[in-house]
């Protein structure tokens, strides 16, 4: 099963103009860097046991993994965000993994479809 939902990116890909061929790639671009910084912060505020930072990133990367339609991951950032909302270290604790996993193929399958054009 896909990472990415492949229509979202049939409807951002339709949002290019000839003004923009690049809009699709450049939303990539941005969110790849953006959701490796809200990584970090998730691995860091996890260790350093701090729940407010580790909800605010939670929250974040969940809105924009779904717009890119990162389903899975969107649903991921979710359960991180309630975990880190009570402190639950041991739940996220376990989520955070199979998080890390998940990006690793949004990363391959976005970085195919920028490729395409």
């Amino acid at each position: 099963m896909p990472s990415i939902n492949l229509k979202v990116i049939a409807d951002l890909r339709s949002l290019q103009s000839p003004s923009s061929p690049g809009f699709l790639a450049e939303l990539i671009d941005l969110f790849l860097k953006e959701a490796d910084a809200h990584m970090e912060k998730l691995r860091a505020s996890a260790a350093a046991r701090d729940a407010q930072v580790f909800e605010r990133s939670a929250h974040t990367l969940k809105g924009s993994s779904g717009n890119l339609g990162a389903q899975a991951m969107s649903r991921m950032c979710a359960e991180l965000q309630v975990a880190g909302r009570a402190a639950d270290w041991s739940r996220a604790g376990a989520v955070l993994p199979g998080l890390e996993e998940e990006f690793r193929a949004v990363r391959i399958e976005l970085e195919a479809e920028k490729s395409r054009g």
